[in-house]
């Protein structure tokens, strides 16, 4: 249930402020592929990690989502509400690792990845974070609330601050 309600607040932030873009939204794959993200997401939880053998059935479907959508979100992602995707035509790929608060834009060309497999929360990014054009997330790291990853820019260690514009590679907080 909780993700058909994220899956709401991720058709708002798709829509905006006009109403009529729901005819568009129909033949925008990536959103499809964020609807079947969040029902993996459900049936995950639902399921456990039995998830991994009830999925066998279902993995012809995914792939074939994700290559139209160039989308590859793992479904033990844990994404809050409020998911947007723009220009996804270069790719977008998030970890299973991760867990990304609300009102996450990733605008094409993004990797969420990890390095290594952490602790059980060792890989945190918080609500109202942008990721520019190409830019990448390596981890376990901890991202505070309202980051703005600049375009290309490499992200490899934590930022627990809010509000901080990273740029470059090995990306760092934009000076003023």
């Amino acid at each position: 249930m909780t993700q058909l309600r994220y899956f709401l607040a991720d058709t708002q932030r798709f829509l905006g402020r006009k109403k009529w873009r729901i005819v568009v939204m129909l033949f925008y794959i990536p959103y499809w592929a964020v609807l079947w993200y969040r029902l993996e997401r459900s049936l995950y939880l639902l399921f456990g990690n039995t998830y991994a053998v009830v999925r066998l059935p279902l993995t012809p479907i995914a792939f074939l989502l994700q290559s139209l959508s160039n989308l590859d979100i793992h479904y033990k992602a844990d994404i809050g509400p409020g998911l947007m995707v723009l220009h996804p035509a270069v790719g977008v790929v998030v970890s299973g690792q991760v867990k990304i608060g609300k009102n996450l834009t990733l605008t094409g060309g993004n990797v969420i990845g990890a390095t290594r497999h952490g602790p059980k929360g060792s890989y945190v990014i918080g609500d109202d974070c942008l990721l520019g054009a190409n830019a990448v997330i390596i981890g376990p790291i901890t991202l505070g609330n309202s980051i703005k990853i600049g375009a290309s820019a490499c992200v490899v260690k934590s930022f627990e601050g809010d509000g901080l514009t990273l740029l470059g590679v090995p990306a760092s907080p934009k000076r003023s």
